[in-house]
Parts: C-alpha cells; structure tokens; sequence
C-alpha cells in the first residue's frame, strides 16, 4: 500500500512538473521615450522589458510548443492593440495605464514578429522580435528599422498621419542603434570563436523592404514567415520584406571581421552622411 500510495504521489509530482513547463510567462511594458539621432530627437514608444524606457525593443524567448502568458502594461497616453506573426489581432484594447495578459498559443521554433498595429504604434516603433525554440547557445537579433522624423512626429502630436507626401526616411536602425554604434550592441554584433554557430533572427518592422549583404559569409535560412520557399537556401544576401521574420544560421569558419550592410546606399547613411544606417560587423577570433 506505501508502495502505491508513494507510486501515486511520483505521478502526481511528475504532472504538476509536466504542466509546469506547459506554459511559460513574461511581461512587456509599453514605454515612451526620445530617440536621438543626428540633428533630430524623435518620441518614440517600445516595448521593455520594465517600467524604465530603454531604445530597442526586447526579444522575448520561449521554448518550443509551449503556450506563453504574456502580461502587457500600458505607461502610453494611448490604447494600442497587440498582434503576433501567424495569429490574428487579439482583439482587445490595452488602455492607458491598464494590464492584460495574452495566451500565446504554442508555437513551432523559428523567429517572431510582435507588434501594435494601430498607427500609433506602428510609426512610433513599437515592434519586437519573438525567438521560440531557438536553443544554440550563441543567439543574436537584428530589428531592422526605417523611419521619417515629420511622419512620426505628425502622429505624435496630431494623433494621426497628416504628412502625404512620399516617404523618405532619414534612418535606418539595427535595435534602434545606427552605425558605429551598431558595434556596441551586444545583441546585434556577431562575436564568435572559430569554428562556433550562432543563429540570427532578424526581423523587418520598417515601412520598406531591406536586403542585407554578408561579407566573408554565407548563411542558412532555418525559418521565415513569408518566404517559405527559401528555406534551407544558403545565401550571402538575405532579402527581408517589410513586416518579415527570418531565423538564419551563421557558421564562423574563418577569423576576421566582417561587415554586415544593406544593399540600398540611402540605408547605410545616417540622414544623408555614409557610413551609417544599416551596418554591423561579424567578429570571429580564434
């Protein structure tokens, strides 16, 4: 009998722990703050992963097939909506200075985008990276951005696009750095020993479609959310399409450092002066 009954609790123990990792839990909050760049200051709106504001939107991490509850906090003067890449809009509000939490349904590994998609949010930047199931112990993501200081700014303060003239953005941002200091984002500058992989997850929350060229490299594409087809092509330039997720593996099989750039000249100058923009570098050392 103490057998069955000691049986019974390892059972019970086992799917209390199975439950568990079933789901998994994180919270967001939506912060405004100012972006500096060049000549202009910007307010901008991203997701932390606090209260404080900081410039680049967080990655979330979860794992593989495993439901997420997802708490978002509204510091904003604004509503927002919450989306996710391959499920609808949920289809709520979040209202200033409220809480709700979102069921993230499971999800097969690869590279996320999540976003408000109210315009707001969307001119104002609030767009992230999500990595399921991506377990490499060497990780790196790039969110890619293109923005036009008048647009923003008329639907900071008018509370809607008024601007219809045509769009020609004056920055282009790898988590909200341009270059040089690109090379300072731990997250986004590709540091690895000779002979290690990392993956990349890239996302493209901009307004135009970015194409990313690899010196000294070329790359995997593991997963994308849009073009499909390219998985499993190993290239040394990666398209990315506006509103794109991709997840490319990089094998460092050389020593050096190598740039990382987009193919559109405007895209790597920071309002008109080259170099900026879009660039970072590959750093593998022996």
């Amino acid at each position: 009998m103490k057998n069955r009954i000691r049986l019974l609790t390892m059972l019970l123990l086992a799917s209390i722990s199975m439950n568990i990792h079933l789901s998994a839990q994180d919270t967001l909050w939506i912060n405004t703050g100012e972006w500096h760049q060049s000549m202009d200051t910007m307010s901008v709106l991203r997701y932390n992963a606090s209260a404080v504001f900081d410039t680049s939107n967080v990655a979330l991490i979860n794992p593989e097939e495993t439901a997420l509850l997802l708490t978002v906090i509204n510091n904003d003067s604004q509503a927002h909506t919450f989306a996710l890449d391959g499920l609808d809009n949920f289809g709520v509000e979040i209202l200033p200075a409220d809480t709700i939490t979102f069921e993230v349904p499971p999800m097969a590994a690869g590279t996320y985008r999540y976003f408000s998609n109210n315009q707001r949010g969307t001119y104002l930047g609030l767009s992230g990276i999500l990595k399921v199931g991506l377990n490499m112990p060497n990780q790196f993501h790039w969110n890619l951005s293109d923005c036009m200081p008048e647009r923003m700014d008329s639907v900071d303060v008018e509370g809607e696009l008024l601007d219809e003239e045509p769009y020609v953005p004056r920055y282009f941002s790898i988590n909200s750095y341009t270059y040089p200091n690109t090379t300072l984002d731990t997250n986004g500058l590709v540091a690895l020993n000779l002979g290690d992989s990392c993956t990349i997850s890239i996302v493209n929350s901009g307004f135009m479609d970015h194409v990313l060229h690899f010196h000294g490299f070329h790359v995997k594409y593991l997963t994308t959310t849009i073009q499909s087809s390219r998985i499993g092509w190993i290239k040394d330039t990666v398209p990315v399409l506006q509103g794109e997720a991709i997840t490319l593996l990089l094998v460092a099989n050389q020593v050096g450092i190598y740039p990382v750039h987009n193919h559109n000249l405007i895209a790597v100058t920071n309002s008109g002066f080259y170099p900026g923009g879009m660039l970072t570098l590959i750093n593998i050392t022996p």
